[in-house]
């Protein structure tokens, strides 16, 4: 049967393939958000080929040929390769229909080593590196000196959560292979929005960087589907882990097109990927409405470690209630042993369940009035940030018996910010507040860390009003998630909007309430050509943001209330 797999069919969930595959199989109409870290994706890809393309050497760039015949394109990608340019962009590697793979990496860097050769490159649009004080060197090279590569210390991929970037590349790596331009050695590189410094010398200049991983190097943990012992969790290399996913699903795709589109090939499980995803409808109408993977989203359950109670007869949140859970971790942990702290997850799993089961949302776990004085001036404080990462909205709620009723206090703006805005929109809310609790007892009251981490790193750009603001909210502000989290455990975790609805019956006036859904709103607001878009736009983001302190005040009456 003919067909090929993309990069992301091996790293992504096996399900998508079977789906695609499955005869007269349609997915459900479903318009997909974008995560935040795309939106300006177009933008980011245009500004590492610039720097690629002012670098020396010779540079072929096929993006041009991205909406033309496949073949055309293929074609001049192997020209480009026979050619020995330096840096081909978007070249579209010939497909191997024999291995089932098609795939268009964002680069192709020629080898400096013995024999010549390529190397893929990929553009992602988040972070791939994290600190590592005492960690391995490091390669990485500048975008205008790809074939250059450095040794930096303090860094290292990500490969606990970026493994799937890491896959992708090895399909590359193989069609580079079967088209005959493989390098020797298989190295590939890795493009995220990490800046770092590569010139000790100038140690304020920082830039994006091309991560370079050895995919033929044993690190990566082997596919858990194959894991029933502790023992045999020993490191795979990279290709050889994306072997394993691709063939899995190439023999998902055969049965798929050889099934009578009726056959059942794979049980849902439902996972971060599937939010947004074209199958989830159509995934989820075959779970059962008590399905694990289903009911338990906070701190869920992965793929496998539901894989694996399934196989032991647990596929229900009642199911895992009732079981014995002694017995069934003897018979769970040497199958579950492809991450740490399988143990502690699946009772934390079983306490979520039993709660569920039982109908409780919320489960006092001291005993007593809970810590919480009284003021006689008590502020909620919430702040909304774009997907640019700016504050753009200071909310505050003010409960002053002095005054009468709490009434709302809000500091916006609508348009997109500079460093100089923010700070203006900052001292101006900062320096009302200033006024407020000016000698009076009061205290400003949060729900997480989040306004706290904000106002210390904006604090010293703020001059005299942010000396003030760090040195008042020290002793000044109250993180209520604090107190829930040292008092209660929760069956759907400990969300503001979890934690308030179950016990005070409060509810947003949205209807999809959330923290990245604002700052879609908060885009339409300021671009949206429409001038009743926008206003409709600014509208939810100010009702959401009062929703937000409103609720932590109805929060705080229902904790002094509890004994």
């Amino acid at each position: 049967m003919s067909f090929t797999l993309d990069a992301y069919a091996a790293r992504s969930c096996p399900l998508k393939t079977v789906n695609l595959f499955t005869p007269n199989l349609v997915a459900p109409s479903l318009e997909r958000p974008d995560p935040p870290f795309f939106r300006d994706a177009d933008a980011i890809e245009a500004e590492v080929m610039a720097a690629v393309l002012g670098g020396p050497g010779r540079v072929v760039d096929l993006r041009p040929l991205r909406e033309g015949p496949s073949a055309d394109a293929e074609a001049a990608c192997l020209e480009a390769l026979a050619s020995g340019a330096d840096v081909v962009i978007a070249g579209l590697l010939p497909k191997d229909e024999v291995s089932h793979r098609r795939g268009r990496p964002s680069l192709l860097v020629r080898s400096r080593g013995e024999g010549g050769g390529y190397h893929p490159v990929q553009v992602k649009f988040h972070r791939v590196l994290e600190a590592d004080p005492d960690g391995e060197p490091l390669d990485v090279a500048s975008l205008t000196t790809p074939r250059r590569p450095v040794t930096v210390t303090g860094r290292r991929f990500r490969w606990g959560s970026r493994l799937n970037a890491a896959l992708q590349m090895a399909h590359y790596w193989r069609l580079l292979e079967a088209c005959g331009h493989a390098a020797r050695i298989p190295w590939a590189g890795l493009v995220g929005i990490d800046k770092i410094n590569l010139d000790p010398e100038q140690p304020g200049q920082v830039e994006q960087v091309i991560t370079w991983l050895n995919l033929g190097q044993e690190r990566v943990p082997p596919d858990p589907r194959h894991l029933d012992r502790p023992e045999d969790a020993q490191p795979v290399s990279t290709l050889a882990r994306y072997d394993d996913e691709h063939r899995y699903r190439v023999e998902l795709a055969q049965a798929a097109l050889a099934s009578s589109g009726q056959d059942q090939l794979l049980t849902p499980i439902v996972s971060g990927e599937c939010r947004g995803c074209v199958w989830q409808e159509h995934c989820q109408t075959q779970l059962d409405a008590d399905d694990l993977s289903l009911r338990i989203t906070k701190a869920p359950l992965d793929v496998h470690e539901v894989r694996t109670l399934r196989r032991l007869g647990i596929s229900t949140v009642a199911e895992l209630a009732h079981a014995d859970l002694d017995d069934l971790l003897g018979q769970y942990l040497p199958r579950a042993s492809h991450r740490v702290g399988s143990e502690e997850r699946l009772r934390r799993a079983h306490r979520r369940a039993t709660l569920m089961d039982a109908g409780v949302q919320l489960e006092r776990q001291t005993q007593g009035p809970l810590d919480l004085p009284r003021h006689d001036l008590e502020i909620d404080v919430d702040i909304e940030t774009s997907s640019d990462d700016r504050v753009y909205l200071w909310g505050f709620w003010v409960d002053d018996p002095s005054r009468g009723e709490p009434y709302g206090r809000q500091f916006a703006t609508f348009a997109d910010l500079d460093d100089a805005a923010e700070l203006d929109l900052a001292r101006r809310a900062l320096g009302w507040l200033r006024q407020v609790v000016a000698g009076r007892d009061a205290a400003v009251y949060h729900y997480s860390d989040y306004e706290v981490i904000r106002l210390n790193r904006l604090a010293h750009r703020l001059g005299e009003v942010g000396t003030w603001a760090t040195t008042w909210a020290a002793d000044g502000f109250v993180d209520l998630f604090e107190v829930v989290r040292r008092n209660y455990f929760g069956a759907n975790g400990l969300g503001l909007k979890v934690v308030t609805a179950a016990v005070t019956g409060f509810a947003w006036r949205d209807e999809d309430p959330g923290g990245l859904n604002s700052q879609s709103w908060f885009a339409e607001a300021v671009g949206d050509p429409d001038e009743r878009v926008r206003e409709l736009a600014r509208v939810r983001v100010l009702e959401y943001n009062e929703d937000d302190v409103r609720a932590t005040w109805h929060l705080r009456r229902w904790l002094r209330e509890q004994a």
